[in-house]
């Protein structure tokens, strides 16, 4: 999910993005942040569901933000008029979508994407970082659909594997994933999906970053399997 900001300390969902995405890159200035997470995801590991799910992890690793730390989850907050992350107007991220998609030589129709952090921002993803961002679909290869399509989809056909998991469902697991790294801080702000899947227990800020640059899909599985944990 590329619009939300938000950490243990503050909740918040501003449906823009921001104005230098995919034109800045953190990682240039702070190589040695990212070589974790680089590492990983640059492995040739097998995954939990088909490769059309996942972005190219040549061009789009992933990457985390070096001002989000272990340490300061519980204190980092931003503001909605954007004080940690100041943000474009709408046409931004269009031309930011736009841009991902003629770098993975995609040609069908943008309003078929998300232009998504591969780790979100709630999870300390990366804003600016072109290898933290990627054209990811609501439907798949063989079901193409807008936002609007894809929720309708899914109210009409709860629990159905027919249309592989896409943008709306990752969103569900950068959600538990949030709440899982803020379960057990004091205070701690969850997602509104807490009800649905609640944290039973708690994960490194790292941890999950890495379960979403590595296979999101996994936790999704575990998810939908009784509301396993992410670990």
């Amino acid at each position: 999910m590329i619009y939300q900001v938000r950490t243990c300390a503050y909740e918040s969902s501003n449906r823009k993005t921001h104005p230098r995405a995919v034109l800045y890159c953190w990682s240039c200035l702070f190589p040695s942040i990212f070589d974790g997470v680089h590492n990983r995801t640059t492995r040739a590991e097998p995954k939990a569901g088909p490769a059309t799910i996942y972005p190219d992890s040549a061009q789009t690793p992933g990457a985390p933000n070096p001002d989000i730390t272990q340490g300061n989850i519980a204190i980092t907050s931003a503001t909605r008029d954007g004080q940690l992350h100041r943000f474009a107007l709408r046409q931004a991220s269009l031309a930011a979508l736009d841009q991902t998609m003629k770098a993975y030589g995609f040609k069908d129709s943008p309003t078929d994407y998300e232009l998504d952090h591969l780790i979100s921002l709630q999870n300390g993803g990366c804003p600016d970082c072109v290898e933290n961002l990627w054209p990811e679909a609501y439907g798949d290869v063989d079901h193409p659909m807008t936002q609007v399509q894809r929720a309708s989809w899914n109210r009409d056909n709860p629990g159905s594997t027919g249309v592989l998991p896409g943008a709306l469902e990752k969103d569900t697991v950068e959600n538990h994933v949030h709440d899982e790294i803020c379960f057990g801080i004091p205070n701690a702000k969850m997602s509104s999906l807490r009800k649905k899947f609640p944290p039973t227990i708690p994960i490194t800020l790292q941890r999950g970053q890495e379960i979403l640059a590595l296979d999101w899909y996994a936790c999704y599985l575990n998810m939908m399997d009784g509301n396993k944990p992410c670990q």
